[in-house]
């Protein structure tokens, strides 16, 4: 196995390498052609400039959706360059196929013989990342139950979603191939519900609201998302509800996500000008009205189709010790000075 430097691309010859891409952890770099290069097919000058990935790895790149864009778009390998062309490239993170067993702390909400449902904490990545090969969930799995399923890969036993590092909450694992697939299935054909607990800035200008705005890869930072309405942006809908309103400085929202892009809740709720307290991605320059150790967003519930009955299946997760301080630390600047929290 070839090692990996720096910037995600393997020091070895690509095509050799038994490894999976990750594209979530990768790095971007842009790049501009040179007169010298107008007339080459993109595939050719991304190889020659992405050395040592092989043409056949950077085909592979290009394939995968966002990961290169042309001038702001989604294009092809075949794609014939002009001058002053700008590549944003996604280069992913190139790791190998297996992850390292660790008898880490899971919190089991439910376990039966096909499936588990884990209320999963903070600050814990779901699966090994850039630099991050241990103390994932990922790793847990693999120590309590073995490689239980590989369906997005060895590195990811079990993983039929995911959760942002620091979101809480609710997740389902296959223990075996076929619940892996079923469940896969029922997440690609929208039969799971999904409900967040999310504490954004300031007050919520509505009761009930449906967010219904397309997402795709920001085009100045690939691992971001943005609203995209060029055609390059997938259908996104989330629907919010006011949960609790703390004057003016924050509010408690319950949203539903109808489908599943990356960041979805984040983006949307920032798109409204109410960005989550502690998003350091959507909004890094705002300051919340009470200390705020992480990104406020609680998975809160979880619904979906037994993968060997198909009945179904509700699993709840109460909100974290540090979310709750956050809504005490709220409800205590609402009451004002002596009144204390509620």
């Amino acid at each position: 196995m070839s090692d990996t430097r720096p910037d995600g691309v393997p020091s070895g010859p690509a095509d050799d390498i038994p490894v999976e891409f990750d594209f979530e952890r990768g790095e971007n770099r842009r790049l501009v052609v040179g007169a010298e290069d107008a007339g080459v097919r993109l595939d050719r000058f991304l190889a020659a400039h992405l050395r040592p990935l092989s043409r056949a790895a950077v085909q592979r790149v290009i394939r995968h959706e966002g990961a290169v864009l042309l001038n702001g778009a989604a294009t092809r390998s075949s794609a014939r360059l002009r001058t002053g062309d700008e590549i944003v490239v996604m280069i992913p993170e190139v790791r190998p196929p297996d992850v390292v067993p660790e008898d880490l702390p899971l919190s089991v909400l439910r376990e039966e013989e096909s499936f588990a449902v884990l209320d999963k904490g903070a600050a814990m990545a779901v699966h090994p990342g850039k630099g991050r090969r241990r103390g994932t969930i990922a790793n847990a799995i693999a120590h309590r139950w073995g490689i239980v399923s590989t369906g997005h890969g060895a590195y990811r036993p079990g993983i039929v979603h995911r959760l942002d590092m620091d979101t809480t909450g609710v997740m389902v694992i296959a223990k075996n191939e076929t619940a892996h697939a079923r469940l896969a299935e029922a997440f690609k054909e929208r039969r799971v519900q999904k409900v967040y607990c999310a504490i954004v800035f300031g007050d919520y200008p509505y009761d009930e609201d449906e967010i219904d705005l397309p997402l795709g890869r920001d085009v100045h930072d690939p691992r971001r998302r943005a609203v995209r309405f060029d055609g390059e942006g997938k259908a996104a809908k989330t629907a919010v509800r006011v949960i609790r309103r703390f004057q003016k400085s924050a509010t408690l929202l319950e949203c539903r996500p109808h489908t599943g892009r990356t960041h979805q809740i984040r983006v949307h709720l920032e798109q409204r000008g109410h960005p989550i307290l502690g998003d350091t991605t959507y909004a890094a320059r705002r300051t919340p009205p009470v200390p705020t150790p992480r990104l406020m967003l609680h998975a809160q519930r979880l619904t979906f189709p037994h993968p060997e009955t198909d009945e179904t299946v509700e699993v709840e997760a109460p909100l974290h010790a540090d979310m709750d301080r956050v809504l005490a630390g709220l409800a205590g600047v609402e009451g004002g000075p002596g009144e204390g929290e509620e």
